[in-house]
Parts: structure tokens; sequence; C-alpha cells
């Protein structure tokens, strides 16, 4: 290619690649593209030996092949990635080729994903959908039970630049203990409270096993059926690294088998992923199609680095490297009489509850047998989201002294005839805090990175490989908006720690002192919606928050932006919402709560891309149950007993 000799010649191989990276390269060169796109092969070597350098953006095999056909021209090339799999870097070290490409960049954007694939895989995400598409919701307390990341084992398998990350972002999430191997120690560890340990004692210790370590001759297939057999069986594991770092067969038949619990994956192996491929055939496997670095900001940020190293390299300069418990109670003679209205609970905590008391057990939710079966009960263990009301407490007779619910929210509760009859009420706050802020900020990552939109593309064999395909949206730098600061928006808050967040802005009916010790900030709800990226509804329903979310508010949000739904469906506007996300006035959407419950499967909610809908699973963990009918039970045990409850609710 001719050029007047005064300005260098760059080919960029993808035609996509961001402009910012091209716009970088034109201020000091001719830039160039292959005629097609995807480009040929043999289009991109033939235009190698006419340029000075490359910006290799794919994973095309990138070798000695391009090298020579390059010839002497040829100065420098840099890749627009990370991982250095599809690179023959043993080639260019042997000719002393510069070569250049985009680490640490990427680090918070696949560190978001891993987070955001934990989330989703351990509080399943994917499973949730399939029963709510199918006409499965049956709801329960003991329905679709997740696993933790409170108190849990994180062991990440690579602790460089990614893996770093990922730990500082868990930092929020009040994890136990944090584990690490590789090669050898590293010395940020210790900031990070990480644990070097070999292998094999991560895999058998963890409850979280993140892969983010290049795949070499040494690391392929480093998952596999011997490895996946020292993992727990309530494991997750999640790769955001390279696909063939698993036997991909092994871990199909672990997740079959219950070998582990659930898996996250930002790649596999092949890529695309053929739509028919088995993988896809399972509810504990949640797959997205290597979106870990797809956000504007990370892919304009590696188009840039890379353009600065292909100028370097053409220059001759240095390329740019950048638990409770139930308590005992005396009753004296008498045995109180409960009345459990679901049977869905853990034997073993109900037993405890027959040691001193006589207690009913309903076979189901069903209202009706409630009602027949609570005369003449003392106290109730509240564990449906049926209407609590003036009907209940006249069933169950004026010798009812305490009810006691299994949930944080009470909308679905006459708080006003318990205070007016003066019967004790209790309820579960506090507890709940963890998971569903655990859920909030899952379905944060997952509508933000598109996973939902993500796992379509693959079932339809739409995978395609170009830099600003399903770009999606970045927490670092962003202005998240909290409404409701109670327990939960300050355990978002919390969580949030790690992701280098710019601002947090909370509302509510009034300031929070809390809120100074994190450095969010109150503001009206207008100016909330106004400037957040992300908007998280935590507040109770009530008649002034009925709808609080709708047409008017939403046309005030950014078009950038993500709404998360973890309180009650109720607090948004549906229709106006799908309106929204269909005509682009949001970005995305990501909701545990929605109106009615169950979803009718043909809602045009789920037909939307943008839109991710979990069925409710805000607290839905084994230890999140065990400690929500512990309380449950110690409030009306302390009550029955001469006390109080010992989590009352207040009106």
């Amino acid at each position: 290619m001719a050029n007047n000799g005064s300005r260098p010649v760059v080919l960029v191989t993808n035609m996509e690649t961001p402009l910012k990276g091209i716009q970088k390269l034109q201020q000091k060169c001719d830039v160039i593209f292959p005629s097609t796109h995807p480009a040929t092969r043999e289009e991109i070597l033939e235009l190698a030996g006419q340029v000075d350098g490359i910006m290799w953006v794919g994973h095309m095999a990138l070798n000695g092949e391009v090298l020579d056909r390059g010839g002497s021209r040829l100065k420098a090339i840099s890749t627009m990635s990370a991982g250095m799999d599809y690179v023959d870097v043993e080639e260019f070290k042997r000719r002393k080729f510069p070569l250049g490409y985009t680490p640490i960049v990427l680090n918070d954007a696949v560190a978001d994903t891993a987070v955001g694939l934990m989330i989703a895989a351990s509080r399943r995400f994917h499973e949730g959908r399939l029963a709510i598409d199918n006409s499965q919701w049956i709801g329960g307390p003991q329905w679709m039970l997740g696993r933790d990341i409170k108190g849990s084992t994180v062991g990440i398998i690579g602790f460089g630049g990614i893996g770093q990350t990922v730990a500082r972002r868990l930092k929020g999430f009040e994890i136990g203990q944090l584990l690490y191997s590789g090669r050898r120690p590293k010395p940020e560890a210790e900031a990070l409270g990480a644990k070097l340990v070999p292998q094999s004692e991560l895999l058998q210790e963890s409850d979280y096993v993140v892969l983010a370590v290049p795949l070499t001759n040494q690391t392929y297939h480093m998952i596999n059926e011997s490895t996946l057999s020292l993992m727990k069986s309530t494991a997750v594991l999640v790769n955001v690294a390279r696909g063939d770092l698993v036997d991909q067969k092994a871990l199909v038949a672990a997740l079959k088998n219950g070998t582990i619990f659930a898996a996250g994956l930002d790649v596999v192996s092949p890529e695309p992923l053929p739509a028919d491929d088995e993988l896809l055939k399972l509810p504990n496997a949640v797959v997205i199609p290597h979106l870990g670095s797809a956000t504007v900001q990370t892919r304009d940020n590696m188009a840039e680095i890379a353009a600065l190293n292909v100028l370097s390299g053409i220059a001759g300069a240095p390329m740019m490297l950048r638990k409770p418990q139930i308590e005992q109670y005396s009753f004296g003679a008498k045995r109180p009489k409960l009345l459990v209205t679901c049977s869905d609970m853990p034997g073993s905590y109900v037993d405890r509850l027959r040691e001193k008391c006589d207690v009913t057990v309903c076979s189901g939710t069903n209202r009706a047998e409630i009602l027949r079966s609570v005369s003449g009960a003392d106290g109730i263990l509240w564990l449906t989201a049926d209407r609590l009301d003036g009907e209940v407490l006249d069933a169950a007779g004026t010798q009812l002294a305490v009810v006691s619910t299994m949930t944080s929210g009470m909308d679905y509760v006459d708080a006003d005839e318990f205070a007016r009859r003066r019967i004790a009420l209790g309820h579960t706050p506090t507890v709940v805090n963890g998971p569903v802020a655990d859920i909030a900020i899952g379905l944060m990552l997952a509508a933000a990175r598109r996973f939902h939109e993500g796992r379509q593309k693959i079932a339809a064999g739409q995978w395609e490989m170009r830099p600003q395909w399903m770009l999606g949206q970045d927490v670092p730098g962003s202005t998240i908006g909290i409404v409701g600061f109670g327990g939960i928006g300050q355990t978002i808050r919390k969580r949030l720690q790690g992701f280098d967040i710019a601002r947090c802005l909370y509302t509510g009916r009034s300031r929070k002192p809390e809120a100074d010790l994190t450095g969010a900030e109150f503001v009206e709800l207008p100016t909330l919606l106004r400037e957040s990226d992300f908007v998280f509804i935590a507040c109770p329903l009530t008649t002034e928050t009925a709808n609080m979310i709708n047409r008017e508010t939403l046309a005030i949000m950014k078009p950038s932006s993500v709404l998360i739904n973890v309180a009650r469906g109720g607090i948004v506007d549906q229709p106006a919402l799908v309106e929204a996300l269909r005509n682009g006035t949001i970005f995305a959407a990501g909701l545990d709560v929605m109106s009615p419950e169950p979803l009718d499967p043909k809602d045009p909610l789920l037909t939307l891309p943008n839109c991710i809908v979990v069925p409710h699973l805000g607290t839905a963990t084994q230890r999140s149950l065990l400690d929500m009918f512990t309380i449950t039970a110690n409030n009306v045990l302390s009550v029955l007993a001469g006390g109080q409850p010992v989590a009352p609710y207040r009106k």
C-alpha cells in the first residue's frame, strides 16, 4: 500500500474497533481496514506486508506466518486483549518483535462479570427464569434455595490483576475466607486477606471457585473429572478466563450428577458455542457469550491502549503495559398451641418447637386450611405471603397472643388491626439484608452486562465475534442511586465497596445518620433518578410508594441507566417499565419482584431481552431460611414465655 512516506500506515483488523482507538492512530498514521467483515485471514496476511503496524483485534491465530508476511516493513503489533493464548508469544520473543496487549484495563469489567456470575449461578437465575417461562413458579419457603456468599470460602485460581480485582469486589460481601492458588505468593494478597494454598486444597475447601488464570499447556483442562470430584457438592464454579481451562464434558456430567451445585461461565469451548450444546440444556449452568470486557468504557480503553502500543512500537519506544439458634423458653406446666402455616420447613427445626409446644403444621399454604387450623392457637408462625388480617385473628380466637411473619416486608399485614387488638407482631428484618443485597448486586451486573440477551444470542446461534458486540454498562465510575436506605439499602451500599463507584445517592422519608459513614448523599427522588446510572428500589410498598416508578419517573432516568427492584413489584408500574425498556428510555432492568406473583409466562416483561427476571429469590438461601425460621420461632416463643418479640414489627 503506497503512502507519501511521511506517515506510517497501520492495519486495524476489525472495522468495528472502537473509534477512540482509531482516532488515536489517525493523529499520526494512515489507518486501513480489511474490505470484508469479518475479515478473512487471507486478506489480513496480504495487507500485513503493506503496513508499518497492526492493531490485531480478535482471536485469530497471531503467529510466525503473520510476521513472515509482514516482512521488514512491519514494525509493531498490539492485540486488543489480555489473554494471549492465540498468540505464539515464543515466536515473537525469538524474533525480538515488538508485541503489545491490553492487560489491567479490563480487570474491572471482567471482575464484575465474575461476581455477577457467582450470584447468578448460586442464586439460580437461569433455573428461576425457566420456572417462570414454564408456569412452574411454585413459591414456598424451601423452593429454589440457593447458596450464600456471606460467610463462604471463595477460592481464586490465578491471583493476577483480574483475580485481585475479584477479591476487592468481594470486600463488601462478608465472605468467611479468601483462598488463592498460583505459581508463587503474591505480595498483594496480604492486604486483600487472601491465603495461598495448593490448588487441591482450594478446590476441597471453597464454596466458590473462580478461574482467572491464563490458558497454557499446564492449565489446559485443569478442571476435569478428577479435580471436579474434589469440590464440594454445594460449590459453584465460575470461569471468566478461557473455556479450555475446563473439560466441558466433565463439567456437564458434574452438573448433571450433583458433583457441584452450579456453574457460571463467560467463556466456553468452542466459541461461539453451538446452540444445541449439552451445556445449554442444564438449569444449573449460567452461560453468557464472552462478555467479560464488553462495556463501552472498557472496550474504548482497550482500543486506546492498543493504539498507543502500536504507535510506540513503530517509533521504537517501549509499549504500554498498563448463626442464630432457637432459644430455650419456660412455659411452666402449660404447653402452648402453635400453628405453623406451611409444611415446607426443615423437620428438625419444627421438632425443636414440639419439645415444649403442641404444634400443628398446615400441609400447604391454602388459606382455607389455615383458617380451619388456626382456632385455639396461642401463637402463629406465619410463613406465607397471604393476607394476614382481622379474618385470621377472628378465626384464631381471643387467646391468640402473638404472630410472627417470616419476612421483612409487611405490606400484606394489617398491622393496625394487630395494634388495636394488642396482639404482639414480629417479623424477620436484618437477617434478609445480606441475601437480598446479593440478589440486587447480581441483578445489577446481569442486567448491565446483558446476561439474558447473551444467553438468547447463544441459543439462537447468533454469537458474533465483534469488538463492539453486546456492549454493556460499567459499574466502576458510575453513580448509584438507592431508593430506601434501610437495612437492605445500606447492605447494598456495603456490597458496592469494592466496585469503585463514583457516587452513591439515596432518598427516603428522612436522612439516615448511617449514610454519612458510607459517603452516601441524600437527595430528592427526581435528582436521584436523573443522575444515577443504577437505580436500586429497596423501600417498602406503601400507598405512597405504589407505582412510584412510572412513565413520568422513568422518563427522568438516563437512557443508559439500569433499574433494579428487590423490594415489591407494586412499586413499579409494569406496563410503563415494559414500554421504557422497549423504547430505550432506560438501558435495562433487573427484577426479583413483580406484579402479580407468580408472573404469567405470557407477560410482556418476559419477551424483553434487556430485562433480567428471577422469581422472588431474594431470601432464598439455605442459611437465610434457617435464620429466618429461627427468629420467627423466637418471636413467638418469647411472647408466650412472658417476654417481647425478639424482632417486633413497628410500623
